[in-house]
C-alpha cells in the first residue's frame, strides 16, 4: 500500500486501485491499467459489494443519468454489446446493494458519496461543458441531501498541463463557470497558436462549488493518465480505446453504499423503484 496526499493505492487479488481517503466511509474504488480488462461486476466482488448489482451505462459525452437499480436489470457480461446500455454519463445508486460505476481513459471520474445516495459520473470537456457533475448534484440537494453532507472526489484524468485543446473547446468548458471565477485558472499556455492546456478535474471542482458543496470536502487526484503510462490508460496518448486483441482499455471507477446503509431496517430504507 502506498499514498500521495490522501490517495491510497490497494492491491488485492490479481488487481490494483485507487482509494481517496475523503471517501474512507464509503467503498469504492479507481481502477488502473492493471484492473482495466475485469467487469465492474468483478471490480465490486472486490470491495465486497453485490456483484449482480454493479451498475453502469453506455457513456456518449452527454448529461444524462440513471438510477442504478434501472440499470442493473440489463444482464452484464464480458461478451456483452454496448448498444444494449442507456446512453448515460453518469449513475446514481440509492439501494444499500447497488454500486456506480463509470470507464475513463483522460476524462474525469468523478464519485459523488452522501449517507443516502452515491454516483459516478462520466465528465470528459463535452461532458463538463453540459454541465454533468451540477445536474447530478442538483439530484442529490433536490432529494433533500444537504450540500454539507456530500463529499466529491475526482479521480486520476489527464491534467491540465498536458490537456491541449482549441481556444473554442477551452471556452465552451469555460463558461460554465460561475462568475466571479477567474477562468484563467483553469488555464496553461500553449505554443501553438489558438490552442491552450485545460484543467478540467479544477473546473468540476469549481462546479460542485457553485452548488454549495464546501471545498475541503471535494479531493482532486494527483495522477494524470497521460503522463503515467505505467499505471493508467490514456486515449491521447495511445490513440485508441481498444489493445491489439480488442479489448477496451479504459479505467474503471465505482462506489457503493457504506455498510451502514445495509443495516437499516427495511422500513428506514429508500424505494429503489418509485
Amino acid at each position: 500500500m502506498s499514498s500521495s496526499e490522501g490517495w491510497v493505492w490497494q492491491e488485492q487479488g490479481g488487481w490494483r486501485w485507487l482509494q481517496c481517503q475523503l471517501l474512507a466511509d464509503w467503498p469504492h474504488a479507481f481502477g488502473c491499467r492493471r484492473s482495466s480488462f475485469y467487469q465492474p461486476a468483478e471490480l465490486a466482488e472486490q470491495l465486497r459489494l453485490t456483484p449482480e448489482r454493479a451498475a453502469w451505462g453506455y457513456q456518449v459525452h452527454g448529461c444524462q443519468w440513471m438510477w442504478a437499480d434501472a440499470l442493473t436489470t440489463i444482464p452484464a457480461g464480458k461478451a456483452e454489446s454496448r448498444v444494449q446500455r442507456p446512453a448515460v454519463d453518469a449513475v446514481i445508486a440509492r439501494c444499500p446493494e447497488d454500486s456506480a460505476w463509470v470507464g475513463t481513459a483522460d476524462c474525469v471520474p468523478i464519485l459523488v458519496a452522501s449517507r443516502r445516495w452515491v454516483a459516478a459520473v462520466h465528465a470528459g470537456w463535452r461532458g463538463t461543458a453540459a454541465g454533468i457533475l451540477p445536474k447530478v448534484l442538483q439530484v442529490f440537494l433536490g432529494g433533500g441531501i444537504p450540500a454539507e453532507e456530500i463529499r466529491i472526489a475526482l479521480g486520476p484524468a489527464i491534467s491540465g498541463p498536458a490537456y491541449q485543446v482549441s481556444q473554442a473547446v477551452a471556452d465552451k468548458v469555460l463558461q460554465t463557470l460561475p462568475a466571479g471565477v477567474d477562468p484563467q485558472l483553469a488555464l496553461w499556455p500553449d505554443p501553438i497558436p489558438g490552442k491552450v492546456r485545460l484543467d478540467l478535474r479544477w473546473v468540476n471542482s469549481a462546479q460542485a462549488q457553485a452548488q454549495g458543496i464546501p471545498p475541503e470536502h471535494i479531493a482532486i487526484s494527483p495522477h494524470c493518465t497521460f503522463g503515467q503510462p505505467q499505471d493508467f490508460f490514456s486515449y491521447r496518448r495511445e490513440g485508441s480505446l481498444e489493445d491489439e486483441e480488442g479489448r477496451r482499455c479504459v479505467q474503471w471507477s465505482g462506489i457503493g453504499l457504506p455498510k451502514a446503509a445495509l443495516d437499516k431496517p427495511p422500513a428506514a430504507q429508500e424505494s429503489c423503484y418509485d
